[in-house]
């Protein structure tokens, strides 16, 4: 049977807000940008508490004690601690990394492009082009880290008010 779709004012309600994020972000990348660090932050630090549980639990079930897990556990730890409270090396941090994302996700692409050569020469063709160009474009972000971290905040703002938008046309 069907039943009348109700409107949804919940999803209109946080449609709104994310599009008033989505424009708060931009108008403050700093902002965004230090809170995108305390967020890594926050999250390497969670992490490497984990590992330290996952650390105890090996060695408690398997008697393994496993150096490299402390290693890494202490490690996520003091990135975490450092993105938190050295705002300014965490956002060139995530910025290179973002860079060298880019670039190696364009390389990645363009070794499996040649798979569409055989079905479609003309897609295969324009994921060569825009590979191609990706990789040049993530050398320039590479190069110059505000305009990676700049091009984050553009992302994530741009992303916010797509989710806006969607939950709008969902409350409807």
């Amino acid at each position: 049977m069907y039943q009348e779709k109700k409107f949804d004012w919940l999803s209109l309600i946080l449609g709104i807000v994310f599009i008033i994020l989505g424009c708060w972000s931009l108008k403050n990348p700093d902002t965004t940008l230090s809170l995108l660090s305390i967020l890594v932050g926050i999250g390497a630090i969670l992490k490497g508490i984990y590992e330290l549980s996952l650390r105890s639990t090996i060695n408690n079930l398997l008697g393994i004690n496993s150096a490299w897990l402390l290693i890494m556990a202490i490690l996520d730890i003091i990135l975490g601690i450092i993105f938190i409270f050295h705002i300014a090396a965490g956002v060139m941090t995530i910025s290179i990394i973002f860079a060298f994302w880019f670039i190696i996700d364009c390389i990645g692409q363009l070794s499996v492009a040649r798979f569409y050569k055989q079905f479609q020469k003309g897609y295969y063709w324009l994921l060569v082009i825009l590979n191609v160009l990706g990789i040049i474009i993530g050398i320039a972000l590479f190069f110059n880290p505000m305009v990676s971290a700049a091009t984050i905040v553009w992302l994530i703002s741009f992303f916010l008010m797509l989710l806006g938008i969607l939950a709008i046309v969902a409350a409807f």
